[in-house]
C-alpha cells in the first residue's frame, strides 16, 4: 500500500486516502480501516504533546521562528512555527536524492541528514531551467561534515521546471515551482534551518525543558568564558576530540587588557537563541555583541554543536555564520575581533595610540630598524614606496647618521570609520640634519595591534 502524508498515528501516520478505489465497498472497507486506525492512537494533529524530535524548547525573541522539516522516507517537506511551541503549519510533497541513505560523498546521489542552513538565493534568471523558479543554496558540508570527512556541495532547495517525481534529484530538494513560492517567505538566510531526516520520530515535547536548561548553561559559561574567563575555562567546554580554533585569543586578550586599563566596562552579550536537534546533536545559533556604555556593536551569528558523549553536554564543533553575500565558511580573522576594532573607546584609544606613537619614535631614534619596522602595517606606503623599500631607505640613513632624536608634542587623534587620523609636532635631529615640521599618520587596526598606514611630513 502506498504510503502518504496525513498524520493518523504512530505506527501509519502517512496512510494514503483516496489515491483511487474500485467500487463502494472497497472505498467503506478504506474508511473502516482508517476508523479503527484512528481509535488506537490519537492523531499527532490534536496529540500537543508529540512532535517531531528536531525540536527542543526555546523562546524565539523577535517573533516567531520558522522551520523546514523533509522526511525522505514518505518524500515530504514539512514547515513548523514556533513561538511557544512548535506548531506545524503546512507541509508539500517534495523530491529528494535517487539513492537512499545519508550523503558521504560527491556524486553519490543521496541528500545528506542533519541541520543546514539556506545562505543566499537564486531568481530564476540566474538558473537554469532545470531549478525551476528559485533556488536555495544551503551550507552543506558544514562544520560537522567536513570533520567526518563528508563530501560534496551544491545541496540545494529549489523549484523544478519539470513534473515532481519521488527520489528523483541528485541530492537536492526539490518542490513543485507553486510551492517553492509559498515556503521562500519563512525563509532567513543563515537563520531558518532545514532539517534532513530519513524518518520522523516523535516524542513528548515538555519534557525537554531539562535539556533546554543544560544547553542554555554551556551557552551562558561559553559567553562568560570569552567576557571575563581564561583560556582555561574556554577549552574546558569543548569535547576532547575537538580543537577549537584558538589562535584569535591573544588578540582577544590584549583588547581587554587594553580597555581595561582606560577602565572601560566592555561586554560580550548573546541574544537570539534558537536550539535544533539532530539525533544526539543539538545546534545553537545565537546572536553575539559587544557592549560599552550605551552603544553596542554585532559581532555575528554564532553557531555551537553540541552533544553529550557521557560526561555531559560539550561543544564538538563551532563557527560563525556567514555573510549571505560572501560565504567562505570562516573569515581570515575572528568576527569578534574585528568588532573589538570597531568599538571605538575614545580615553582607551588615545592612550594606545599615543604608547605606540612614543614606542615607535624610540625605535626610530635608536636606529633599530626591526623593532622600527614592526609599527608598520603590511600594505604601508609613503612616498611612492612600500614597507619593504621605506625601511631600505631608514637603512641608509642610519647608516649616514651617527645617530638621530626624534620627539613629539601636541598630538592629537582623528577616528574615522575604519582609520585614526594622527598629527603631532615632530622635532627630528641627526648628526647632520634637523628639522621640525607636522608629522601625519594613518593609523589601523593590524591583528589586534595599531599600525602605521600612511606617513606624510611637512615643514612648519
Amino acid at each position: 500500500m502506498r504510503r502518504c502524508k496525513n498524520h493518523l498515528c504512530k505506527k501509519c501516520r502517512y496512510m494514503k486516502i483516496g489515491a483511487g478505489f474500485v467500487g463502494r465497498m472497497a472505498l467503506i472497507s478504506l474508511v473502516i480501516l482508517i476508523g479503527v486506525s484512528a481509535r488506537a492512537s490519537t492523531p499527532l494533529e490534536t496529540e500537543t504533546d508529540l512532535l517531531p524530535d528536531v525540536f527542543v524548547p526555546f523562546d524565539p525573541e523577535n517573533g516567531p521562528e520558522y522551520v523546514l522539516v523533509v522526511e525522505k522516507e514518505t518524500q515530504s517537506l514539512f514547515l513548523y512555527e514556533i513561538a511557544s511551541a512548535p506548531r506545524k503549519i503546512s507541509q508539500w510533497v517534495c523530491s529528494t536524492g535517487k539513492q537512499v541513505g545519508a550523503k558521504t560523498r560527491s556524486g553519490d546521489g543521496k541528500t545528506p541528514e542533519g541541520i543546514y542552513f539556506f545562505t543566499r538565493v537564486y531568481q530564476d534568471k540566474d538558473l537554469s531551467p532545470i531549478y525551476g523558479v528559485r533556488a536555495f543554496p544551503t551550507d552543506y558540508p558544514n562544520l560537522l561534515d567536513r570533520l567526518a570527512e563528508r563530501t560534496g556541495s551544491a545541496i540545494w532547495l529549489h523549484g523544478t521546471n519539470k513534473p515532481l517525481k519521488a527520489r528523483d534529484s541528485n541530492g537536492c530538494i526539490a518542490l513543485e515551482n507553486t510551492d517553492l513560492e509559498a515556503v521562500e517567505k519563512y525563509i532567513a538566510l543563515n537563520r531558518t534551518p532545514i532539517v534532513i531526516v530519513d524518518t520522523l520520530n516523535f516524542e513528548a515535547f515538555e519534557p525537554k525543558t531539562a535539556l533546554k536548561e543544560a544547553i542554555l548553561e554551556v551557552v551562558d559559561q561559553w559567553i562568560d568564558a570569552v567576557d571575563h574567563g581564561t583560556y582555561h575555562d574556554y577549552v574546558r567546554l569543548y569535547d576532547p576530540d575537538y580543537v577549537p580554533e584558538i589562535a584569535w585569543w591573544s588578540d582577544w586578550y590584549k583588547v581587554k587588557k587594553r580597555l581595561k586599563e582606560a577602565e572601560s566596562d566592555l561586554r560580550v552579550g548573546g541574544r537570539n537563541i534558537a536550539i535544533y536537534k539532530h539525533k544526539t546533536v543539538m545546534v545553537v545559533l545565537f546572536d553575539q555583541y559587544l557592549s560599552f556604555g550605551d552603544r553596542e556593536i554585532p559581532v555575528g551569528t554564532k553557531k555551537l554543536f553540541l552533544s553529550d558523549k557521557g560526561e555531559g553536554l560539550r561543544i564538538i564543533g563551532d563557527s560563525y555564520q556567514p555573510l549571505p553575500d560572501d560565504y567562505s565558511g570562516s573569515g581570515e580573522e575572528n568576527p569578534l575581533i574585528l568588532a573589538s576594532q570597531d568599538l571605538r573607546v575614545r580615553g582607551a584609544d588615545e592612550a594606545e595610540i599615543e604608547q605606540m606613537v612614543d614606542e615607535w619614535l624610540k625605535a626610530w631614534s635608536s636606529m633599530d630598524i626591526e623593532d622600527y619596522g614592526s609599527f608598520y602595517a603590511g600594505d604601508f606606503r609613503s612616498q611612492g614606496m612600500d614597507k619593504a623599500g621605506w625601511l631600505d631607505y631608514k637603512k641608509r640613513l642610519n647608516r649616514k647618521y651617527d645617530y638621530i632624536r626624534v620627539t613629539q608634542k601636541n598630538l592629537q587623534t582623528e577616528p574615522g570609520e575604519n582609520q585614526t587620523k594622527v598629527t603631532f609636532v615632530q622635532s627630528y635631529e641627526s648628526s647632520g640634519f634637523k628639522a621640525s615640521g607636522m608629522k601625519t599618520l594613518l593609523l589601523k587596526r593590524e591583528k589586534g595591534e595599531w599600525k602605521i598606514y600612511r606617513e606624510t611630513w611637512s615643514k612648519m
